[in-house]
Parts: structure tokens; C-alpha cells; sequence
């Protein structure tokens, strides 16, 4: 909705949309898959995931001075297990390389997405700023028009001050119907990081959602308490 100094205008990319064809869907599935395979351990032998959660977190650090980006980070990630092999050195014999270096791999692409989007939430803010708006959409991920069958997400955030309100549509129990849920968070005006804070609720009645999303949008205006 943009045009309108009081509406919140077009911006932003979602976390989705961030990581663009840097990543293939199939190794983002590895990944997790990855992950999914570690967690037992914690019940199967909780001294073998603590000392895997130590060789990920290792890896990881070194990932963060490797990989500034998407595109090294898919450059690691094809050496396989050969990339753990520094962590994993005299390390325990029943940790697969592979799940190790696909699981900091993980962890290392949801910090550079993070940190891509929260970079264009503050630029959707500065062109916000920069054609007079007082409210900017900052990220939105999914079609409002496809919810609640694919999952929606928008953040809608008063240029001035950060605050902001989370928009969200899922089906509800049934399958059958769109819920909209709203919060109120805060954007960092440095770092462009999402705190989100207090529900405000959920909605069946698009016309009662409306009416809360303006209600929050006039009750955030203004500078955040101190």
C-alpha cells in the first residue's frame, strides 16, 4: 500500500525471497534433514550430542570468517565431510562428518539470511523516509491472496521510530480457514533486527482484523517508551 503518507509502503524482501538461487531447495532439505538427525542423540546419548553440539558450534565460528555470503557458504558446503575434518580431528567415532558439516551449514545460513533481511528492512525504512511515509511494509513473505494455504507474513513497521506490527495468516484447526494474527515488535533503527513483543490477537473476521491492524497501527505511532 503505498502512495499514502499515513499507509504502509512497498518494501522489503522476505528471509524466502533473501536467499535467493544461492542455496538449491535440495541442500536447504539436507540441512535440515541434518539437524533432524542429531537432535536424538540428546535422548540416546546425551554425552555424544553434547560434544556434537561443540564440534557445530566450532565449525560455525569458522563459517562466520569463511563465509560472508550465500554464495562461499554453497562453495563449503560441496567439500562434505572433508569440512569438519579440523573439528571432528580425535573426536568421538559414532559423528558422521557430513551431519556435523550440513548442521553448521544450517546455522550459518540463518545467520547471513537474517542479516540480509534485516539489512532490508533498514532500506525499506530509508526509502520510506526518503518519500515522506510514516509507515513502510519492511518484509513480507508469501501472497496474502494464496493465504491461508501457503503461510503469510508481513511487517509493517512506523518509519520514525521501529515500532512495529507483524502481520501473519494461517489456517485455523479445520484446514478450512484463514486466521490473521497480529504483534506488535520493535526494529532496530541500527542493526534492522525484529524483537517481537506483545500478541495483539487473532482474527477470523477479516473486518475485525482490519479494524485491530489500524488500531495497532495508531496506538505504535510515535517514539518507543524509554
Amino acid at each position: 500500500m503505498a502512495g499514502s503518507g499515513s499507509g504502509p509502503a512497498g518494501g522489503g524482501t522476505s528471509d524466502a525471497q533473501a536467499a535467493g538461487p544461492d542455496i538449491p531447495p535440495e541442500v536447504l532439505r539436507s540441512w535440515d534433514e541434518a539437524e533432524a538427525r542429531l537432535f536424538p542423540l540428546v535422548m540416546a546419548r546425551p554425552d555424544l550430542y553434547q560434544q556434537a553440539l561443540s564440534m557445530v558450534g566450532q565449525l560455525v565460528s569458522r563459517l562466520r570468517e569463511t563465509c560472508p555470503d550465500l554464495a562461499t557458504l554453497m562453495a563449503e558446503h560441496q567439500r562434505g565431510g572433508d569440512l569438519a575434518a579440523g573439528e571432528m580431528a580425535g573426536g568421538p567415532a559414532g559423528l558422521q562428518p557430513k551431519l556435523v558439516a550440513a548442521a553448521a551449514c544450517a546455522m550459518r545460513y540463518r545467520e547471513l539470511v537474517a542479516a540480509r533481511a534485516a539489512q532490508d528492512r533498514l532500506a525499506a525504512l530509508a526509502q520510506a523516509r526518503e518519500q515522506g511515509l510514516t509507515w513502510a511494509v519492511v518484509e513480507e513473505t508469501g501472497s496474502a491472496d494464496r493465504a491461508p494455504y501457503i503461510p503469510y507474513l508481513r511487517i509493517e513497521a512506523e518509519v520514525s521510530s521501529g515500532r512495529a506490527v507483524v502481520v501473519s495468516i494461517e489456517p485455523d484447526e479445520t484446514l478450512s480457514r484463514a486466521v490473521h494474527r497480529l504483534d506488535e515488535g520493535q526494529i532496530d533503527l541500527v542493526t534492522g533486527g525484529l524483537r517481537v513483543s506483545e500478541p495483539v490477537g487473532s482474527y477470523l473476521d477479516p473486518d475485525a482484523f482490519a479494524a485491530a491492524l489500524r488500531q495497532a497501527r495508531a496506538g505504535l505511532a510515535g517514539p518507543p517508551p524509554a
